[in-house]
C-alpha cells in the first residue's frame, strides 16, 4: 500500500503559516458518522475493520475504532488521514482503551511513507508502557519508551512532538521520554494505529506546529 501525498493548498498554507499557538483538528470521522481516514495494515491477519461508533466524548458524537478483533500479534491496522502531511508536528491524540486479550493498545502513526514505513507511538494498557517504534520494511524497532500505567476504560491524551530527528512523548500531560532517530525525516501523513484484537476508541487528533 502506498499513500497519495496530496495536501489541499488551503490546509498546507494554514499548517505552515499559523503561529505555534494555533491548533488544527485532523478529522478521523465525518459529522454524519463515517470514517474520514484511509484504512491499511502492516503485518498479517484479517483485513482492518475501522468503524465510526457513536460516543458523546468524540468529535460530533463519534469515535473511530478498529473492530475486527483478530488476535494475531503481528497484525497492525491503521487509519491514515492522507491530507494531514507533516514532518515536524506537535500532536495530541485522545484515546480510550476498551478491551483486548492479546493486546489493548492505542497508537499514533506519523511520517508514514507506506504501510511498512513509518513512526508510531504506542500506549499499552496491558503492558503498562508507552513506546516509540520505527516501523521499517514491516519490522518494528524501538526508539524510546517508558513503563507507565495506562488505565483501561479511561480517556487519555497522548502527545507527540517531532522536530527533525528529535522526539518527545507525553501521556496525560506528563513528559515520559525523549529520543532521537535519523532514519525517517521526510514528511508523511498521520493517523491512528492498533494491534491484534485491541478495541480502542479514538477521539480527537489535534495538531500544532511545534515551537521553534
Amino acid at each position: 500500500m502506498r499513500f497519495t501525498f496530496f495536501v489541499p493548498l488551503l490546509l498546507a498554507s494554514v499548517l505552515l503559516t499559523t503561529p505555534a499557538s494555533a491548533q488544527f483538528f485532523v478529522p478521523l470521522t465525518t459529522p454524519d458518522g463515517r470514517i474520514a481516514c484511509t484504512q491499511g495494515m502492516t503485518g498479517i491477519g484479517r483485513p482492518p475493520a475501522w468503524q465510526a461508533l457513536a460516543d458523546p466524548d468524540g468529535p460530533s458524537g463519534w469515535v473511530v475504532a478498529e473492530t475486527a478483533a483478530d488476535p494475531a500479534d503481528l497484525r497492525f491496522p491503521f487509519c491514515i488521514n492522507e491530507q494531514a502531511v507533516l514532518r515536524d508536528l506537535d500532536a495530541t491524540l485522545r484515546f480510550k482503551p476498551v478491551s483486548g486479550v492479546r493486546a489493548r493498545v492505542a497508537g499514533f502513526i506519523f511520517r508514514a511513507q507506506s504501510a511498512n514505513d513509518y513512526y508510531v507511538v504506542r500506549a499499552s494498557a496491558l503492558e503498562g508502557s508507552v513506546r516509540l517504534y520505527r516501523m521499517e520494511k514491516g519490522k518494528r524497532r524501538q526508539v524510546g519508551g517508558k513503563e507507565v500505567p495506562v488505565e483501561s476504560g479511561t480517556w487519555h491524551s497522548l502527545r507527540v512532538v517531532a522536530v527533525n530527528d528529535r522526539f518527545e512523548v507525553m501521556l496525560d500531560g506528563t513528559s515520559l521520554f525523549s529520543a532521537t532517530d535519523r532514519t525517517l525525516i521526510q514528511a508523511g501523513p498521520m493517523g491512528v494505529w492498533s494491534q491484534a484484537d485491541s478495541l480502542t476508541y479514538y477521539g480527537s487528533l489535534l495538531v500544532n506546529p511545534p515551537a521553534r
